[in-house]
């Protein structure tokens, strides 16, 4: 899955690295909404899975946004990652590959929860009965979202 991911989102990268020239005369805001038109739609789309990655195939796809980041705003090889992250964000804003992740994470589970869509309720329930445990075995994406989670369970802030 992380291979078949880097690869098409490598064949979109070259385009933007190809229309990042000063030739062609885009502007970054122009270049930014490309990225996410081409790459990072697919790692939107892809979020569910992206969640259950390990941090280290996680890094891997943050080097492809770390490349994409370098060629839209001219930035040298060896920029130090959280200026670059910080201009991604300032200029573009991008976030993180793991942030954004979060971000989708929480949002599909506030929607889930206020549309009360049957998989994501018997998730937080089965979240839920874990957390007053104290005890969580597997860590899930959903252990990420407890700010949500809280805000549909205010008595799950009194644990």
């Amino acid at each position: 899955m992380v291979a078949d991911l880097k690869e098409r989102c490598y064949s979109r990268l070259n385009l933007i690295k190809y229309l990042s020239n000063r030739k062609w005369g885009l502007k970054p805001e122009t270049l930014g909404n490309l990225y996410k038109s081409l790459i990072g739609s697919i790692l939107d789309y892809s979020f569910p899975c992206l969640n259950s990655f390990s941090e280290t195939n996680i890094k891997k796809i943050q080097v492809i946004q770390n490349s994409a980041v370098r060629s839209i705003l001219k930035l040298k090889y060896d920029t130090p990652s959280n200026i670059m992250h910080q201009e991604a964000f300032n200029k573009l804003n991008l976030l993180t590959v793991s942030n954004r992740l979060f971000e989708l994470s929480e949002r599909y589970v506030r929607a889930g929860l206020s549309h009360s869509v049957p998989l994501v309720v018997k998730l937080v329930e089965e979240y839920r009965g874990g957390f007053e445990s104290r005890y969580i075995e597997y860590p899930t994406p959903l252990c990420n979202c407890y700010l949500v989670i809280s805000s549909f369970f205010p008595e799950l802030s009194n644990i």
